[in-house]
Formats: C-alpha cells, structure tokens, sequence
C-alpha cells in the first residue's frame, strides 16, 4: 500500500511552533505568484528553492510526494530518480519550491524524519549545487514500459539461417572459452562442451550403377 498523507507542524527561526500550511501563507503572501514554468534556481539569483529527499520509502511516488510537501508551501517541480530500463524508484527525489524560506522549513523539518520505517535525508541544494538539468523531467506521469513484453517479442521473433548461424558461432565460442579457463585453473572436470552436442551434418549418399 502507498503512504499516506501526514500533517505535521515545524519550528520556525525563532522558536515558535507552527504548522506548514500557516508557514505557506506567510511565504505565499510575500511572493509574487509564478508560472508553472519559471527557471529554475540556477537561473535564478536568490537562495536554494531545491531540496534533496533521500530514503524514500516504496509506493512514495510523484504524486504522492507533491500532496505531501505542499503542506509546507507551494510545490512548483518534483523529480523522482528512475531506473531508465526498469522504471522503478532510485528511492531518491528532488523537490523545488516557489518559496526559498518554505524549502529551507521543509529540509530542516524532514531531514532525519522518519517515514514509514525510513528515516528519510533531506538536504537543501545551494544554487552552485545544482545542475541545469537537474530537474528536467519533472512533473512528468510515468508510464510504466512493458519490457518483459518487449523481451518475450524480440525473443519470438523468427530468425533466418544467416541469424541462427551467428548466434550457433557465438555460443561455441563462449563454450571454448568456458573449457579453457577450467583447464587452467587445474580443475578436474570432466566438461562435454556444446560443440560435441550437437546434431551431426547430413552425409549425402552417392550410389554407382
């Protein structure tokens, strides 16, 4: 099941307590309201608005990481780390705010806060610290990519002789390989390799009157 949604409240410079939604008014009344694309903090010369997130724990995806941070003030990107082959989580995020002050609230409150059995990291990014592609992609659904469909397709897929004879060349090759580092090594194994497996070529029979 994937988390759900905590409040929680933060301490502020001076001490006091108090919530992240009221902390989001106050940042949200001294800043001007923003597009939804507006560069990000290496463009920008003002504080870090980008915190790192580690630890993240499963099922704690884009979605649900936007509802959750929000609470502290308004979320402008977030970029969960993928696996480019299989899609899954890294388990490591980055999370831009509009406000600076609402991003160095939520690094201080969330780092060493623990989550679902992780105790998460969070670090606020000084603007030297990040990349000007850092958060590209954010904001993106994530379609999962069917790759065990993709497999089982290039895997049924018919192949001709010339195909089937590079693929028999490479395997052989491989086997030797195998015998010989087993020779070396001074194992005594007894190794029917693939080369004596396989089928033997038809002979073709003349006959004379």
């Amino acid at each position: 099941p994937r988390p759900c949604i905590l409040r929680l409240g933060v301490r502020t410079r001076d001490g006091s307590r108090a919530t992240a939604r009221s902390m989001s008014s106050k940042s949200k009344a001294a800043a001007p309201v923003a597009d939804a694309g507006e560069p990000s903090t290496s463009e920008r010369n003002e504080p870090g608005r980008i915190v790192y997130i580690g630890h993240l724990p499963h099922g704690f995806y884009e979605k649900e990481m936007k509802a959750y941070f929000s609470q502290f003030g308004r979320v402008t990107k977030v970029r969960l780390s993928r696996s480019k082959k299989t899609g899954r989580s890294k388990h490591y995020a980055f999370i831009e705010f509009y406000s600076a002050e609402v991003a160095r609230i939520a690094a201080e409150a969330m780092d060493g806060y623990m989550f679902f059995g992780q105790k998460l990291q969070a670090k606020l990014l000084l603007p030297s610290q990040v990349h000007k592609d850092l958060m590209k992609g954010s904001n993106r659904v994530f379609k999962k990519v069917p790759w065990k469909k993709i497999e089982m397709e290039r895997h049924n897929v018919e192949r001709g002789e010339a195909a089937q004879a590079t693929l028999l060349k490479r395997a052989l090759r491989k086997d030797r390989l195998r015998q010989q580092r087993i020779k070396e090594a001074g194992i005594d194994y007894e190794y029917q390799g693939l080369e004596s497996r396989l089928p033997r070529a038809a002979v073709k029979t003349t006959f004379e009157d």
